[in-house]
């Protein structure tokens, strides 16, 4: 059904008016601000219209109608998928937001330093409809550079040194927003968004949420074996009702029988090394099931539902 609604969002571009807007941006996570941005203007109004056209037109022929599917991010989905992530979910909220306060207060002063990427912001004259297309790459080129000398052809059919920049823009995007969401092609938004530092909180805050039941022979054991847990990644696909299963004496002994992991006198976990501290995080977040035909215990980075 996503893929249907982005299509469809594409495909209704060229039967409304829209208003582009092109924006620079640098990435500066040392700062509080995070993002700095400047508008960019065009010497002729419709050359920004036509990029606008094209832009549109191979993302929706090259990039969106090529995939499966579009799948609610976790971290691990196949790139045959487009991943969706709400402008609100708490991964890219703040990011989010810091980002969208730069682009609402950018200028026409250029910013100083490296730029890191570019949206083009569209909104429809006579509806509420808008879309944004976000390219994560530097569009400026710089011809002066210690592996190659420009040279340009002359009126007079005469070789003359060139050294003046250029602006380069994709007829690709990595991501775009549309209604609320963000969806993407690849995962260039992680660290545009600092993800990486969001996923690390998210992995302590799971950790205590599970050390803080009383489902272990030795809680703070387990979670300094859980700390070491090396991929933030994984916890991105914690799920409840596996956790809600573990608090149950019950089912806690079937998933230890699962797992190969002791219980103590109290049908506690008596979690001992790091590979069995591993094994409860993979079952908690869904990436360790036990096949019904077989009991075989298998892991798999992705697993989907089934509707």
């Amino acid at each position: 059904m996503s893929k249907a609604i982005i299509s469809n969002a594409l495909r209704k571009i060229n039967n409304l008016d829209y208003t582009w807007s092109l924006y620079f941006f640098k990435i500066d996570k040392r700062t509080k601000e995070g993002y700095f941005a400047y508008k960019v203007r065009f010497k002729k109004d419709d050359q920004l219209l036509q990029y606008a056209e094209r832009l549109v037109s191979c993302v929706n022929q090259y990039q969106v109608e090529p995939i499966n599917e579009v799948q609610e991010y976790n971290g691990e989905n196949p790139k045959v998928s487009c991943d969706k992530i709400n402008l609100d979910d708490p991964l890219i909220k703040e990011q989010w937001r810091l980002f969208y306060n730069s682009i609402a207060a950018a200028s026409d002063q250029k910013i100083n330093g490296k730029i890191n990427g570019y949206i083009l912001d569209g909104h429809a004259k006579n509806t509420h409809d808008y879309i944004s297309f976000i390219k994560v790459a530097n569009p400026i080129t710089s011809l002066k550079n210690n592996k190659s000398i420009t040279f340009i052809p002359t009126v007079e059919d005469k070789l003359d040194l060139m050294t003046d920049d250029l602006c380069r823009l994709y007829l690709s995007a990595d991501c775009i927003i549309y209604r609320d969401n963000l969806y993407t092609f690849n995962n260039k938004f992680e660290d545009m968004f600092n993800l990486e530092k969001t996923m690390a909180k998210l992995k302590l805050n799971i950790i205590e949420k599970v050390m803080c039941v009383e489902i272990f022979s030795d809680g703070e054991h387990f979670t300094s074996l859980a700390k070491q847990y090396k991929s933030s990644r994984t916890f991105l696909t914690f799920n409840k009702e596996r956790f809600e299963k573990i608090k149950k004496p019950q089912d806690r002994e079937r998933i230890a029988n699962m797992l190969e992991i002791e219980l103590d006198s109290d049908g506690n976990l008596d979690v001992k090394t790091p590979e069995e501290a591993s094994l409860v995080i993979r079952y908690l977040c869904y990436k360790i099931f036990q096949e019904n035909e077989t009991n075989d215990v298998l892991e798999a980075s992705v697993i989907a539902k089934i509707k």
